[in-house]
């Protein structure tokens, strides 16, 4: 699928499965979205990739870090 992409921070605030329906409300700031990005995507179908910050040092890190 290509297309157009945007991207931004935000979290899943919400989501709920009904009837083999899964549907994800996401909450963003609205500083990290361009809305008229968004208003033009949601025209078609999209393609959702959902992806996690990592927010701690894996173990291997960490000992890599505790060595310096």
């Amino acid at each position: 699928m290509h297309g157009k992409i945007i991207k931004f921070k935000g979290d899943i605030s919400n989501f709920k499965v009904k009837d083999g329906v899964v549907k994800i409300q996401l909450a963003a700031d609205t500083q990290d979205v361009v809305l008229d990005q968004l208003n033009e995507i949601s025209k078609g179908p999209l393609m959702i990739n959902l992806e996690a910050s990592q927010t701690e040092l894996l173990p291997e890190e960490a000992n890599k870090n505790a060595d310096h």
